[in-house]
Protein backbone atom coordinates (compact mmCIF):
# COMPACT_ATOMS: atom_id res chain seq x y z
CA UNK A 1 0.00 0.00 0.00
CA UNK A 2 1.28 3.48 -0.90
CA UNK A 3 0.15 6.65 0.86
CA UNK A 4 -1.05 9.24 -1.61
CA UNK A 5 -0.21 12.83 -0.73
CA UNK A 6 -3.79 14.02 -0.97
CA UNK A 7 -5.63 16.08 1.61
CA UNK A 8 -7.06 14.02 4.42
CA UNK A 9 -9.84 14.69 6.89
CA UNK A 10 -8.93 14.58 10.57
CA UNK A 11 -11.63 12.42 12.16
CA UNK A 12 -12.57 10.51 15.27
CA UNK A 13 -13.03 6.90 14.21
CA UNK A 14 -15.62 4.63 15.78
CA UNK A 15 -15.51 0.88 15.08
CA UNK A 16 -16.72 -2.40 16.54
CA UNK A 17 -13.49 -3.24 18.38
CA UNK A 18 -12.73 -6.37 16.36
CA UNK A 19 -9.45 -7.25 14.65
CA UNK A 20 -11.14 -7.18 11.24
CA UNK A 21 -12.78 -3.88 12.11
CA UNK A 22 -9.40 -2.40 12.97
CA UNK A 23 -7.98 -3.56 9.63
CA UNK A 24 -10.86 -1.70 7.96
CA UNK A 25 -9.66 1.49 9.65
CA UNK A 26 -6.30 1.00 7.93
CA UNK A 27 -8.15 0.46 4.65
CA UNK A 28 -10.15 3.65 5.19
CA UNK A 29 -6.93 5.57 5.79
CA UNK A 30 -5.45 4.54 2.46
CA UNK A 31 -8.60 4.55 0.36
CA UNK A 32 -11.01 6.83 2.21
CA UNK A 33 -8.60 9.74 2.72
CA UNK A 34 -9.21 9.94 6.45
CA UNK A 35 -6.65 10.61 9.15
CA UNK A 36 -7.72 9.24 12.55
CA UNK A 37 -6.85 11.46 15.47
CA UNK A 38 -8.81 9.32 17.93
CA UNK A 39 -9.90 5.69 17.58
CA UNK A 40 -12.59 4.33 19.89
CA UNK A 41 -14.81 1.27 20.19
CA UNK A 42 -18.53 1.79 19.71
CA UNK A 43 -19.48 0.99 23.29
CA UNK A 44 -16.59 3.01 24.76
CA UNK A 45 -16.84 6.14 22.65
CA UNK A 46 -16.77 9.52 24.41
CA UNK A 47 -17.64 12.17 21.86
CA UNK A 48 -17.75 15.96 21.79
CA UNK A 49 -19.67 18.29 19.48
CA UNK A 50 -16.58 19.63 17.72
CA UNK A 51 -15.45 16.21 16.44
CA UNK A 52 -16.11 14.84 12.98
CA UNK A 53 -17.18 11.24 13.52
CA UNK A 54 -16.25 8.59 11.00
CA UNK A 55 -17.86 5.20 11.60
CA UNK A 56 -15.97 2.29 10.11
CA UNK A 57 -18.08 -0.76 9.28
CA UNK A 58 -16.37 -4.14 9.32
CA UNK A 59 -16.01 -5.42 5.77
CA UNK A 60 -14.42 -8.83 5.19
CA UNK A 61 -13.16 -7.89 1.72
CA UNK A 62 -11.37 -4.82 3.04
CA UNK A 63 -9.91 -6.56 6.09
CA UNK A 64 -8.67 -9.47 3.99
CA UNK A 65 -6.84 -7.09 1.65
CA UNK A 66 -5.16 -5.28 4.54
CA UNK A 67 -4.25 -8.54 6.30
CA UNK A 68 -2.69 -9.90 3.13
CA UNK A 69 -0.73 -6.68 2.71
CA UNK A 70 0.53 -6.77 6.29
CA UNK A 71 1.75 -10.35 5.99
CA UNK A 72 3.46 -9.72 2.65
CA UNK A 73 4.84 -6.19 3.12
CA UNK A 74 5.56 -6.14 6.85
CA UNK A 75 5.80 -9.62 8.39
CA UNK A 76 3.79 -12.41 9.96
CA UNK A 77 5.41 -11.65 13.30
CA UNK A 78 4.35 -8.01 13.18
CA UNK A 79 0.82 -9.04 12.16
CA UNK A 80 0.62 -11.38 15.15
CA UNK A 81 1.85 -8.58 17.41
CA UNK A 82 -0.95 -6.35 16.17
CA UNK A 83 -3.52 -9.09 16.80
CA UNK A 84 -2.24 -9.67 20.33
CA UNK A 85 -1.99 -5.97 21.15
CA UNK A 86 -5.63 -5.47 20.13
CA UNK A 87 -6.62 -8.05 22.76
CA UNK A 88 -5.28 -5.83 25.53
CA UNK A 89 -7.77 -4.48 28.06
CA UNK A 90 -6.23 -1.00 27.76
CA UNK A 91 -8.69 1.28 25.97
CA UNK A 92 -6.15 3.86 24.77
CA UNK A 93 -4.20 1.33 22.69
CA UNK A 94 -5.67 1.93 19.23
CA UNK A 95 -3.70 4.95 17.98
CA UNK A 96 -0.36 3.36 18.87
CA UNK A 97 -1.29 0.16 17.06
CA UNK A 98 -2.58 2.12 14.07
CA UNK A 99 0.65 4.15 13.83
CA UNK A 100 2.67 0.93 14.14
CA UNK A 101 0.84 -0.54 11.13
CA UNK A 102 1.39 2.62 9.07
CA UNK A 103 5.07 2.62 9.96
CA UNK A 104 5.24 -1.04 8.99
CA UNK A 105 3.79 -0.35 5.56
CA UNK A 106 6.32 2.47 5.19
CA UNK A 107 9.51 0.61 6.16
CA UNK A 108 8.55 -3.06 5.90
CA UNK A 109 9.81 -5.93 8.02
CA UNK A 110 12.35 -3.73 9.82
CA UNK A 111 9.57 -2.04 11.78
CA UNK A 112 10.23 -4.03 14.95
CA UNK A 113 13.83 -2.85 15.08
CA UNK A 114 12.74 0.81 15.28
CA UNK A 115 12.40 0.83 19.04
CA UNK A 116 13.03 4.57 19.13
CA UNK A 117 9.46 4.96 17.86
CA UNK A 118 6.84 5.23 20.61
CA UNK A 119 4.30 3.18 18.66
CA UNK A 120 6.73 0.27 18.22
CA UNK A 121 7.61 0.14 21.91
CA UNK A 122 3.94 0.37 22.86
CA UNK A 123 2.84 -2.46 20.55
CA UNK A 124 5.67 -4.61 21.88
CA UNK A 125 4.60 -3.86 25.46
CA UNK A 126 0.92 -4.62 24.83
CA UNK A 127 1.66 -7.79 22.88
CA UNK A 128 4.08 -9.03 25.54
CA UNK A 129 1.56 -8.53 28.34
CA UNK A 130 -1.20 -10.29 26.43
CA UNK A 131 1.17 -13.13 25.56
CA UNK A 132 2.32 -13.40 29.17
CA UNK A 133 -1.21 -13.69 30.54
CA UNK A 134 -2.09 -16.26 27.88
CA UNK A 135 0.96 -18.33 28.78
CA UNK A 136 -0.04 -18.37 32.45
CA UNK A 137 -3.62 -19.34 31.62
CA UNK A 138 -2.45 -22.33 29.59
CA UNK A 139 -0.86 -23.68 32.74
CA UNK A 140 -3.38 -22.51 35.32
CA UNK A 141 -6.69 -23.37 33.60
CA UNK A 142 -8.47 -26.25 35.31
CA UNK A 143 -11.07 -28.44 33.59
CA UNK A 144 -13.89 -30.30 35.34
CA UNK A 145 -16.19 -32.90 33.82
CA UNK A 146 -19.88 -32.02 33.41
CA UNK A 147 -22.86 -34.37 33.43
CA UNK A 148 -22.75 -34.64 29.66
CA UNK A 149 -19.06 -35.52 29.61
CA UNK A 150 -18.00 -32.10 28.32
CA UNK A 151 -14.92 -30.61 29.98
CA UNK A 152 -15.53 -27.17 31.47
CA UNK A 153 -13.07 -24.51 32.60
CA UNK A 154 -13.52 -21.00 33.95
CA UNK A 155 -11.10 -18.16 33.28
CA UNK A 156 -11.30 -14.50 34.29
CA UNK A 157 -8.48 -12.84 32.35
CA UNK A 158 -7.72 -9.13 32.34
CA UNK A 159 -7.14 -9.20 28.58
CA UNK A 160 -9.50 -10.60 25.94
CA UNK A 161 -7.36 -13.71 25.37
CA UNK A 162 -10.08 -16.36 25.02
CA UNK A 163 -9.28 -16.93 21.32
CA UNK A 164 -5.59 -17.54 22.09
CA UNK A 165 -6.40 -19.95 24.92
CA UNK A 166 -8.96 -21.77 22.76
CA UNK A 167 -6.45 -22.13 19.90
CA UNK A 168 -4.07 -23.90 22.27
CA UNK A 169 -6.60 -26.30 23.75
CA UNK A 170 -8.13 -27.10 20.36
CA UNK A 171 -4.75 -28.73 19.64
CA UNK A 172 -4.02 -30.01 23.13
CA UNK A 173 -7.49 -31.49 23.84
CA UNK A 174 -8.55 -32.19 20.29
CA UNK A 175 -10.29 -35.48 21.15
CA UNK A 176 -12.51 -34.00 23.84
CA UNK A 177 -15.48 -31.67 23.74
CA UNK A 178 -14.88 -28.72 26.03
CA UNK A 179 -16.06 -25.27 27.05
CA UNK A 180 -13.79 -22.48 28.25
CA UNK A 181 -15.88 -19.83 29.96
CA UNK A 182 -14.50 -16.29 30.20
CA UNK A 183 -16.58 -14.93 33.04
CA UNK A 184 -14.95 -11.51 32.78
CA UNK A 185 -16.73 -10.96 29.45
CA UNK A 186 -19.65 -13.43 29.62
CA UNK A 187 -18.38 -15.36 26.62
CA UNK A 188 -17.21 -18.91 26.01
CA UNK A 189 -15.25 -20.96 23.52
CA UNK A 190 -17.19 -24.13 22.72
CA UNK A 191 -15.30 -27.01 21.09
CA UNK A 192 -17.13 -30.04 19.66
CA UNK A 193 -14.10 -32.20 18.91
CA UNK A 194 -13.47 -30.66 15.49
CA UNK A 195 -13.65 -26.89 15.78
CA UNK A 196 -14.65 -24.20 18.22
CA UNK A 197 -16.79 -21.09 18.21
CA UNK A 198 -16.76 -18.14 20.58
CA UNK A 199 -20.18 -17.00 21.70
CA UNK A 200 -21.89 -14.95 24.40
CA UNK A 201 -22.96 -16.79 27.55
CA UNK A 202 -25.60 -15.54 30.02
CA UNK A 203 -24.13 -14.38 33.30
CA UNK A 204 -26.47 -16.70 35.22
CA UNK A 205 -25.61 -19.86 33.23
CA UNK A 206 -25.59 -22.99 35.42
CA UNK A 207 -23.13 -25.88 35.04
CA UNK A 208 -24.04 -29.37 36.29
CA UNK A 209 -20.95 -31.36 37.16
CA UNK A 210 -20.53 -35.08 36.68
CA UNK A 211 -21.10 -37.42 39.59
CA UNK A 212 -17.82 -37.91 41.43
CA UNK A 213 -16.22 -34.68 40.13
CA UNK A 214 -16.34 -33.07 43.57
CA UNK A 215 -14.59 -36.05 45.14
CA UNK A 216 -11.89 -36.01 42.45
CA UNK A 217 -11.22 -32.34 43.09
CA UNK A 218 -11.09 -32.89 46.84
CA UNK A 219 -8.47 -35.60 46.30
CA UNK A 220 -6.44 -33.23 44.12
CA UNK A 221 -6.56 -30.54 46.84
CA UNK A 222 -5.42 -33.09 49.43
CA UNK A 223 -2.54 -34.16 47.17
CA UNK A 224 -1.59 -30.52 46.53
CA UNK A 225 -1.52 -29.72 50.25
CA UNK A 226 0.43 -32.87 51.06
CA UNK A 227 3.24 -31.78 48.74
CA UNK A 228 3.66 -28.46 50.52
CA UNK A 229 6.62 -28.18 52.89
CA UNK A 230 5.96 -25.65 55.63
CA UNK A 231 9.62 -24.76 56.06
CA UNK A 232 9.89 -23.82 52.40
CA UNK A 233 6.76 -21.72 52.05
CA UNK A 234 7.43 -18.38 50.38
CA UNK A 235 4.14 -16.49 49.86
CA UNK A 236 5.85 -13.53 48.18
CA UNK A 237 7.54 -15.70 45.57
CA UNK A 238 4.34 -17.71 45.08
CA UNK A 239 2.41 -14.51 44.33
CA UNK A 240 5.04 -13.55 41.76
CA UNK A 241 4.79 -16.92 40.03
CA UNK A 242 1.04 -17.33 40.53
CA UNK A 243 -0.86 -14.01 40.67
CA UNK A 244 -3.75 -13.98 43.12
CA UNK A 245 -6.40 -13.25 40.51
CA UNK A 246 -5.77 -16.63 38.84
CA UNK A 247 -6.36 -18.62 42.02
CA UNK A 248 -10.13 -18.21 42.28
CA UNK A 249 -10.48 -20.51 39.24
CA UNK A 250 -7.93 -23.12 40.30
CA UNK A 251 -8.94 -26.40 41.91
CA UNK A 252 -6.00 -26.29 44.29
CA UNK A 253 -7.43 -23.23 46.01
CA UNK A 254 -11.19 -23.36 45.49
CA UNK A 255 -12.33 -26.78 44.28
CA UNK A 256 -15.53 -26.54 42.18
CA UNK A 257 -16.23 -23.11 40.66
Amino acid sequence: MIVQKNSRRDVTVIFDGSFNGFLCIVYAYYYGKISPIIIQRENQAQLTLDQEIYEVATDNHQSTRVLKGMREKISNEATNRVYNALLSYEEDKYMAIFNYVLLGFSIGHMVDSHLQEDCVREVHRLSKRVGGETHLLLGFSRFAETEGGVLYAVITPKNDVLSLVADHFSRRLMNNAWIIHDKSRNQAAIYDGNSYIITKIPGNAVVNYAEGEKEIQEMWVTFFNALAIDARKNPKLQRQMLPLYFRKNMTEFNKLH
